[in-house]
C-alpha cells in the first residue's frame, strides 16, 4: 500500500536556490571585494609614510576559483617584507646631502660632508600587516555573517 503526499513549496524553494546559485559567482566577488576593502582601511593607516611611496603601493587581488576563493592583500615593492618584519642595517657609507624621516628633511651640517656611516644595528619591524589584519578580524567576521544572511534571505524570502 502506497500513499502519495506533497510537500507545500518544495518546487518554488528548488527554484529560489537555483537562481541562489545561477549568482553564485556573483555574490562571491562582491564578498570577496568586501573582504579586500577592509584590509586596505585597517592597513594602509598603519603603514610608515616617508615619501608614501610604499602605502601607496598595496592593492587587494580577488580569486573566485575555489569553491571559497580568496583575497590577496599585498605589494611588489620589494622593500616592503623589511619593513614589516625588521631587518639588520648593515655598516655601510650613506651618499646623501640631506636626509629625511617622518616627512622632515635634515640637512647633513659640513658643506664638505658627502653623506654618513651607517652603523651596524637591527631596525625593529613595524608588524604593520599583522597588526592591521588582527583589526580587521572582527569587521570581516561581520562582513561574512550579513552576506549569509542577507544570501539565505534572498534565496528563501520569497517563499515565508
Amino acid at each position: 500500500m502506497a500513499s502519495d503526499f506533497e510537500v507545500f513549496g518544495l518546487d518554488e524553494l528548488i527554484e529560489c536556490f537555483e537562481a541562489l546559485i545561477d549568482k553564485w559567482e556573483e555574490k562571491k566577488v562582491v564578498l570577496l571585494n568586501k573582504i579586500g576593502n577592509i584590509l586596505a582601511e585597517e592597513i594602509k593607516p598603519l603603514v610608515p609614510v616617508d615619501t608614501s611611496r610604499l602605502a601607496d603601493s598595496f592593492s587587494f587581488y580577488v580569486d573566485v576559483s575555489g569553491s571559497l576563493g580568496s583575497v590577496e592583500y599585498g605589494t611588489n615593492v620589494e622593500y616592503a617584507l623589511y619593513v614589516n618584519d625588521g631587518h639588520v642595517q648593515h655598516r655601510r657609507f650613506l651618499p646623501a646631502e640631506r636626509l629625511s624621516a617622518n616627512g622632515k628633511s635634515v640637512y647633513l651640517k659640513k658643506k664638505d660632508q658627502k653623506g654618513i656611516m651607517l652603523s651596524e644595528r637591527y631596525i625593529q619591524g613595524k608588524f604593520f600587516l599583522e597588526k592591521g589584519a588582527q583589526s580587521a578580524k572582527p569587521r570581516i567576521e561581520r562582513a561574512c555573517d550579513s552576506w549569509l544572511r542577507d544570501t539565505l534571505r534572498e534565496a528563501i524570502g520569497t517563499l515565508l
